[in-house]
């Protein structure tokens, strides 16, 4: 996918004593007393916020039609979307690069040739957690300005998807000997011999991605299945980190979905807990005004309804209340009438009985959630229902389907799902009521500790969008 790379150079680095010390990120930042983090070296200790700082320019020979971003895989924490980081250019809050997020696409104003400041502020993360091993630290490779193929990215997912589709399908469907003829006609008229770099593969490409598609296109019709997948980041306010953590995550989180709503003009973001809106309104008012402007446009959708995603047995009935009057009130004050009618609780232990009288008279219409899965033993008969309140309210409820395939929990879903083709056809096949309903939703992105959707999340969702053999796919 990279035809062409250009390193940065060496990171200097600058450990902070908290989330919330002001980052050092402008221009006029003395950074030469730093350490230098040199590429292929190891640098950082666990749960340490940082900076890291460098330059970057795009060379005249590199700017043309074809995208060019900068390359920043810092490290693998082996937890959540840990290390995290906000990139700032010239002191500009502009995307994040983090665990599952490497690339950020640069806009046309900085592919004049000039250099620019590149400064990352971040955490490290919590070092795998549960393995946690003080010792370990991050291993930066090396970070790059790269100039992006379109065909060879296109051509990548477009087989990727085709063979995750294949291998879901029973051998005895047709679709599937056809996928996989469609793969080998496509890698035929693939260039792979050439090991020095001349324009031999590139130009092969164009020729085996038509290949690829008309042979997809020729393998059958798609299921009568509609999949809706809704892009969203879950982010725990209050887990394992300070919230001053969780108030630098929604800049990370929220830049990120904003870009890639640039890239992807069809793409929707859904977003709850009306308390990361407000970090980001009070930490980042710039990416607080885009989001707006995205709800405006219908792009964006505040969701949830309460301030934040509660414990509904730990908390009592006049904080329950005020989440729904808090939640709904932030949201109607900032965005208008754009938040859903939905309580989305798809984290939430415990739920209690009062819920649906106090959604009703929030103005709420539906519940979806999923936990009641995380049960060794015991399943819920049915995924689409009418529950009942204790004052006799009823509200439709809806548990989410997408698979995890826990070893302890083999039941589980999930509301993290990689839009990946065993999640999808997963989703469908664990519905229960299949003679009713062909309609379902899945919930995909990196959440818990933030980070959303990524760009091969996204192509996976276009990809699927009418892929013989599987459910029909589209963001909403």
């Amino acid at each position: 996918v990279y035809r062409r790379r250009f390193s940065l150079p060496a990171f200097r680095y600058k450990p902070l004593s908290s989330p919330l010390e002001n980052p050092p990120v402008g221009t006029d930042v003395d950074d030469s007393a730093w350490e230098i983090i040199q590429p292929k070296s190891y640098w950082g200790t666990w749960k340490t916020d940082f900076v890291l700082r460098t330059t970057f320019q795009v060379p005249g020979d590199l700017r043309g039609d074809n995208p060019i971003s900068l390359y920043l895989p810092l490290g693998e924490s082996g937890d959540f979307s840990h290390p995290e980081t906000l990139a700032y250019v010239d002191g500009e809050p502009y995307a994040a690069a983090d665990r599952h997020h490497h690339e950020i696409e640069l806009p046309k104003r900085w592919l004049d040739g000039k250099t620019y400041t590149l400064a990352l502020h971040g955490w490290t993360g919590l070092g795998g957690w549960e393995s946690f091993d003080p010792d370990t630290k991050l291993y930066m490779r090396e970070c790059a300005v790269v100039q992006i193929d379109p065909p060879t990215r296109e051509f990548i997912s477009a087989a990727r998807v085709a063979l995750d589709v294949a291998a879901q399908l029973k051998d005895d469907d047709p679709v599937k000997g056809r996928l996989y003829n469609a793969l080998d006609a496509a890698f035929k008229v693939l260039d792979t011999r050439d090991p020095l770099g001349t324009p031999l593969f590139y130009d092969s490409v164009p020729a085996a991605l038509a290949a690829l598609r008309v042979g997809i296109e020729a393998a059958g019709e798609p299921m009568d299945v509609d999949i809706i997948g809704v892009g969203h980041a879950h982010i725990d306010v209050a887990w394992l980190w300070t919230l001053g953590q969780t108030m630098r995550k929604t800049g990370r989180t929220f830049s990120t979905q904003l870009r890639l709503m640039e890239q992807f003009p069809d793409y929707t973001f859904s977003q709850s807990q009306p308390q990361l809106y407000q970090y980001a309104e009070q930490n980042y008012p710039d990416l607080f005004e885009q989001i707006k402007a995205r709800v405006r446009e219908g792009r964006w959708e505040p969701m949830g309804g309460t301030w934040v995603e509660p414990d509904c047995n730990a908390i009592g009935a006049e904080s329950l209340a005020r989440q729904f009057m808090l939640g709904r009130g932030y949201f109607r004050k900032h965005f208008g009438d754009a938040d859903t009618p939905v309580l989305w609780l798809p984290d939430t232990f415990g739920y209690s009985w009062a819920l649906p009288q106090l959604i009703k008279q929030a103005g709420m219409s539906y519940f979806i959630t999923h936990k009641m899965s995380w049960n060794q033993y015991n399943q819920m008969p049915y995924q689409f229902l009418w529950w009942q309140g204790l004052d006799g309210t009823r509200v439709l409820t809806h548990f989410l389907t997408t698979p995890t395939g826990s070893e302890y929990l083999p039941h589980s879903t999930t509301y993290n799902g990689l839009a990946s083709a065993a999640e999808i056809f997963g989703t469908w096949r664990n519905f229960r009521q299949k003679e009713t309903h062909n309609e379902l939703i899945t919930a995909y992105g990196y959440g818990d500790g933030g980070g959303g959707p990524t760009r091969e999340m996204l192509e996976n969702i276009q990809a699927l969008a009418h892929h013989p053999g599987a459910p029909r796919v589209r963001t909403g």
